[in-house]
C-alpha cells in the first residue's frame, strides 16, 4: 500500500480530503438520486436518516481500512454480487418512487409510523451505499489513499482524517436538502409530480441495468 501514501502534511492532507470527497460526492449518482426523491416528496426526514445511513456505512468502511482490511474490501466490492444486489435496490427504490409520486392535484398521503419511516431510510441508505460497485472502487482506491496517508500521523490524523472526510459529505447533503425541501414547496404541485416521476423512471433505469451487469457476471463466473 506504499504507493497509495500521499506525503502531504496534516493540514494539507485534512483539506485535500475534504475537497476530494466534497467533489466525490457533488457528481450525481445512485446516492443523490435517492436523496433526491426523498427530499422532494416533502420527507426531509427520511432524506436524513437515508444519508445518515450512508454515513455510517463511511465511518464502517473508513474503520475496516485504518484496520488494515484494504484488500479483504477489494475483493467484496469486485463480487458480481454487489452490483446484482444494487441493481435490485435501485430497481426497487425507482418502482417505490414511481408508485408513491403525488399525483397533478394532491400530495402523498403520509403515514403515522415515523419510526419504522427512519428504520427503513436509514437501511435504504446502508443497501444504496454498499451496492454500489462505484462506492467501493472509491473507497479502496482514493479513500484507502488518504487513510494510509493519515496513519503516519497516527490516532489524531485518522481522526482529522475522518472527519474531513465526512465534512465533505455533509457540505454538499446540506445544502442540497435545504435546496429541495425550499423547491417541493416552490415548484407547482404538477411539476413537482413530473420530477419525482422522472427520478423514479431513471432509478429503474439505473437498478435494471445494474443488476443485469451483476446477474450476467455472476452467471458466467459459476455457470
Amino acid at each position: 500500500m506504499s504507493g497509495l501514501t500521499l506525503p502531504l502534511s496534516l493540514p494539507a492532507l485534512v483539506v485535500a480530503g475534504f475537497l476530494v470527497s466534497l467533489a466525490t460526492v457533488a457528481v450525481p449518482g445512485p446516492i443523490t438520486l435517492v436523496a433526491s426523491r426523498l427530499a422532494l416528496s416533502r420527507h426531509i426526514s427520511s432524506a436524513i436518516w437515508f444519508l445518515v445511513g450512508v454515513t455510517t456505512l463511511d465511518v464502517a468502511l473508513f474503520t475496516a481500512l485504518a484496520s488494515g482490511a484494504g484488500p479483504v474490501l477489494r475483493e467484496i466490492g469486485a463480487l458480481p454480487i454487489v452490483e446484482l444486489v444494487g441493481g435490485l435496490a435501485l430497481l426497487w427504490g425507482g418502482i417505490t418512487s414511481l408508485r408513491a409520486a403525488p399525483a397533478a392535484g394532491g400530495r402523498p398521503a403520509l403515514d403515522n409510523v415515523e419510526e419504522r419511516k427512519a428504520l427503513s431510510s436509514f437501511l435504504l441508505g446502508l443497501v444504496v451505499a454498499a451496492a454500489n460497485p462505484h462506492y467501493w472502487i472509491w473507497w479502496v482506491t482514493a479513500g484507502l489513499a488518504f487513510v494510509e496517508a493519515a496513519r503516519a500521523h497516527g490516532a489524531p490524523g485518522l481522526a482529522w482524517m475522518l472527519g474531513a472526510l465526512v465534512g465533505g459529505v455533509v457540505a454538499w447533503y446540506v445544502p442540497l436538502l435545504w435546496a429541495f425541501g425550499r423547491g417541493s414547496k416552490l415548484l407547482p404541485q404538477r411539476a413537482e409530480a413530473l420530477v419525482i416521476r422522472v427520478m423514479g423512471i431513471v432509478l429503474v433505469a439505473l437498478g435494471a441495468g445494474l443488476a443485469g451487469l451483476g446477474g450476467w457476471r455472476l452467471y458466467v463466473a459459476h455457470f
